[in-house]
Order: C-alpha cells, then sequence, then structure tokens
C-alpha cells in the first residue's frame, strides 16, 4: 500500500503526543510497519514510544542536529526530527528519504505536529502522498477554539490533498465535558472518532516511559486507542466540518458559561439544560 500520512494537530498540552505515540503503537501491533516523527525537543511522543531507550543520529548524517532515530515498541520506527528542521540542517524530505526509512518502507507516517494557534496552519514538511488529520482537543475552551482554527484550514485550498480523520476528544473527566465536546463536534458537523476518558493510566505510562497500551494493555484507554487504530485502517471517511464564525464561536462559549454556571451554583437564569 502508499504510505499514508497521519498528521495529529492541536493546541499545546491536549494530548497531542500521548495520543501519536498510543495511535502508532496500536497500529504496530496491528502489523503496520509505523512510523512515528516528533518535532519536539523534549521527544515527548518519540521518547513514550521507544520506552526511554536512547534516540540515536540517523546513520550516515553529516554535521550536527542531526535526526534522531530508535526502534519502539512492537517495532515502530521513532524518528524526533524538531531540531534538524528547526536549525535547516535537514529538510522534511530529506528526513523522510533517507536510507534507513525507506529500507523501512512505513505504510503509516504518523506525525505528532509541533503547531501552536497563534500561527497559520500547515502540514509537516517532506509530506508526499496521501495526508489524514486528526485534531485532538480536551473540552477546555482554548483547545476547541485551536480546532476551530484548523476547521478553517480544512476549508481553504491549501487542504485540498488533506482528509479528515475525525476529533480525537482527549482527557474528558465525565458527562459534562463529553458533552461540551459533543455539542462542538455537532455545531461544525464534525466527527469525533475517538473519546478517551481522563486516566491515571496516563501518568503512570508517562513515569514507566511507556505508551498505555504496554503498562495498560487492558484498560479501556488503551481500547480506545486500538479502536481508533481498527478504523483508520478500515480507511473510515469523515466528512469535512465547518469552522464556526467569530460570533457563533462567542455565542456557543456563551451558552455553556451558563450551563456550566447554573450546573455549579443551582441558580437557574433561562432554563438552561445540557
Amino acid at each position: 500500500m502508499a504510505v499514508e500520512h497521519l498528521v495529529i494537530a492541536g493546541k499545546s498540552g491536549v494530548g497531542k503526543s500521548t495520543t501519536a505515540a498510543n495511535l502508532s503503537a496500536a497500529l504496530a501491533e496491528k502489523g503496520k510497519r509505523v512510523l512515528l516523527i516528533g518535532y519536539d525537543s523534549r521527544w515527548s511522543s518519540t521518547g513514550i514510544l521507544c520506552g526511554g531507550s536512547e534516540l540515536t543520529p540517523l546513520p550516515g548524517w553529516q554535521g550536527e542536529d542531526a535526526p534522531l532515530q530508535a526502534l519502539g515498541h512492537a517495532g515502530a520506527l521513532c524518528l524526533e526530527a524538531g531540531a534538524a528542521l528547526k536549525s535547516g540542517a535537514a529538510t522534511g524530505g530529506e528526513i523522510l528519504t533517507h536510507r534507513l526509512v525507506a529500507d523501512y518502507d512505513p505504510e503509516y507516517v504518523v506525525h505528532d505536529t509541533a503547531w501552536e494557534p497563534a500561527g497559520s496552519f500547515t502540514l509537516p514538511p517532506g509530506i508526499d502522498g496521501v495526508s489524514r488529520l486528526l485534531a485532538v482537543t480536551s473540552a477546555d475552551k482554548c483547545a476547541l477554539q485551536a480546532v476551530n482554527d484548523i476547521f478553517a484550514w480544512l476549508n481553504t485550498v491549501a487542504s485540498a490533498e488533506c482528509r479528515f480523520g475525525g476529533v480525537v476528544a482527549n482527557n474528558l473527566s465525565g458527562p459534562l465535558y463529553e458533552a461540551i465536546v459533543s455539542d462542538f463536534a455537532s455545531q461544525t458537523g464534525a466527527v469525533i472518532s475517538a473519546t478517551v476518558p481522563r486516566s491515571i493510566m496516563v501518568s503512570v505510562s508517562d513515569f514507566y516511559s511507556q505508551t498505555l497500551l504496554q503498562s495498560a494493555p487492558f484498560s479501556h484507554v488503551s481500547y480506545a486507542y486500538r479502536k481508533l487504530a481498527r478504523d483508520l485502517v478500515k480507511g473510515v471517511e469523515s466528512r469535512r466540518p465547518k469552522p464556526l464564525g467569530r460570533d457563533a464561536l462567542s455565542g456557543w462559549s456563551q451558552k455553556w458559561g451558563d450551563i456550566i454556571t447554573e450546573l455549579e451554583t443551582g441558580v437557574v437564569k433561562d432554563g438552561l439544560g445540557i
């Protein structure tokens, strides 16, 4: 099969790296050849997938700031490219066509992006082929605003070659937060591809420098990642969502602020409810 690029995007801190590492692990457990590319000097996703093993420079790379590599869980290949791209020591194309990557011949390339909502979204450099974007979000307003910005990009000419893989609702701690993300998805016409509840096992896996699929293989959280991987392998299509305009987003935020206030204080103003 042709390589498929899975782009994991969203606001910093919503769990992009956890999603990228565990999705890569789930695909690798299914026997797929998976390359996880991180763009973070802290090795947030690659460090988890490779189990804390040391990442070493790509063989044959000359000069400083070489991309780093290591084998990870279930045979997945981890590659940390952030420093090399930032310093200009490498381009995305050079990394993806490197001999080690070419010999590995990945079926899926998972990109743990470092994009922030303050700038215009662009695909990671070097992508040549089919790409699919998954938007990761929590129920926080800023995280949902960032996803709304991603939806806006998905409706531009620049995204013509990129498919939408759905929303990954991450770190949700109860029905209220699930309702917030679900309502946002309904308002924008987005599909929620995975709902990942808050779990203390996420912290446990971080301390072990492991994916959740290793530290808690039978947990409901691990199941959510495995189901997401199965759906992606099946090629389930998701329609492109429509972003909310500024006024619509402001009104939607105000509505949920009122709902949460009523639930917290018990004071009903206008009969709002979930």
